[in-house]
């Protein structure tokens, strides 16, 4: 199959046909559900990014302040682990909902209102054990909701039109970050609204997209049987059937993999490589990270629209992934701030697209669409898998000899490595183009 080949044609490495038990799939959602969607989507990344972006920090140096690093390790770890578990499990279970409401609405609705309630705990904890506790809550909240969602862009939309909307989806996902840095700074000192008033926002966007979505219905006569089996047997990412799947899996995987282990050493790379102090180096790297998520909001909302009128969704993948490994190896060799511009820009760019094009292709060749929350819940895990292990995975990197540009932690070796695990999924990419759509 060449490059332009449309991606468009769905292909089910498990050739089923959509379940008649839900009836046919809607050729076109309501109007104003595609905004809507954009809509939760943004709420809801913006309450998971501010206690990440600076709320977690705060509270934790007020609760523990002579072991916060430790524990602040501990509770983001804790969260990782449930993002790990919950996204699979809530997708599975909302493909077997028999709610009178739907499979989706219930996931959609329930989750935005328990990450609220996770986000209260961690503005009134009295300690550390109530602090991790809400995390937790919150964090197994979001991922419920972040699971119906992505399934309800299989659910509502045909294959055809499904890139785009993965691209304006990616956007708003990328673009919470924005709402969460401005309102982190905002409502600084207040510290119950400034974790909460993301999460009623979430919360009223869920029930107007849920008022608005005409979400599908499984009898209870025609639900699969739920099992301990059937739970253990969503967490099973790789079904050997499904090869444009174990793929596009893949590749998310290492790119993600190359993003994790260098995002959450930022400050200290600008500290040691171009010599700045704490709060100087602490001022670049907000700039640069609103940067990265602008130009990266941006280009996934185009690419997906681009990908979709062309059908050149494999293209795109390829070349964004050729652009973030030259810019990890331009990175590597430079201690210059232009670069660190630049590789904001460009690698941001790069990344948006690439998660934009990745989620609109997978969305086309699921294993089987009457399981799609239990897939698409699995597919996250290539992206949320490494954010939760690649930083504890770095250090290992940075102890090998010194740095030939500043002396210290051996940056040079780290982004080597990071460059090299995205050059593996670019060689990965000709082989969707070699089975998909067959």
């Amino acid at each position: 199959m060449s490059a332009s080949t449309p991606a468009s044609t769905p292909h089910h490495a498990s050739g089923a046909a959509p379940d008649a038990a839900l009836g046919p799939a809607p050729a076109a959602p309501r109007r104003g559900v595609t905004t809507l969607i954009g809509l939760t989507e943004l709420c809801y990344a913006a309450a998971v990014s501010l206690p990440l972006v600076l709320g977690l920090g705060q509270r934790i140096q007020q609760l523990a302040p002579h072991d916060k690093t430790t524990v602040l390790g501990l509770v983001t770890a804790l969260g990782g682990v449930t993002t790990i578990l919950v996204t699979p499990l809530a997708g599975h279970l909302s493909d077997h909902c028999t709610s009178r409401f739907g499979r989706r609405r219930p996931w959609i609705l329930g989750g935005a209102a328990t990450g609220l309630l996770g986000l209260f705990l961690l503005a009134l904890a009295p300690n550390t054990t109530f602090l991790a506790l809400g995390w937790m809550v919150a964090v197994a909240g979001y991922q419920t909701l972040a699971a119906a969602l992505t399934a309800v862009v299989v659910d509502q939309y045909p294959p055809h039109r499904r890139t785009r909307v993965a691209g304006t989806f990616s956007m708003c996902n990328v673009g919470g970050v924005v709402p969460a840095m401005l309102l982190a700074t905002t409502l600084r000192g207040r510290v119950t609204l400034q974790f909460t008033v993301c999460g009623a926002l979430a919360l009223v966007a869920a029930a107007l997209l849920c008022l608005a979505l005409a979400d599908r219905r499984l009898a209870a006569g025609d639900r699969p049987r739920v099992s301990a089996r059937s739970l253990a047997a969503s967490l099973l990412v790789l079904p050997r059937a499904a090869h444009d799947f174990r793929i596009l899996w893949t590749q998310r995987l290492l790119v993600s993999f190359g993003y994790a282990m260098i995002s959450a050493y930022s400050l200290y790379y600008v500290q040691d490589r171009l010599h700045l102090n704490a709060e100087a180096g602490a001022r670049l790297v907000g700039t640069t990270t609103l940067l990265t998520t602008l130009c990266s909001g941006l280009t996934a909302y185009l690419a997906g629209r681009w990908a979709a009128r062309t059908g050149r969704s494999r293209s795109v993948l390829l070349w964004a992934t050729l652009v973030m490994g030259a810019m990890l190896a331009v990175k590597a060799v430079t201690a210059d701030l232009t670069a660190v511009y630049l590789y904001g820009a460009v690698f941001g760019g790069a990344l948006g697209a690439y998660y934009a094009v990745d989620l609109g292709l997978v969305s086309q060749v699921l294993p089987d669409e009457r399981d799609a929350g239990r897939y698409l819940g699995a597919f996250a895990l290539a992206k949320n898998l490494p954010m939760a292990i690649g930083p504890a995975l770095a250090p290992a990197l940075l102890t090998v000899g010194h740095d030939p540009l500043s002396g210290g932690a051996n940056y040079l070796v780290l982004f080597l490595v990071c460059t090299a695990v995205t050059a593996v999924a670019a060689v990965l990419v000709p082989r969707l183009w070699g089975n998909a759509d067959a």
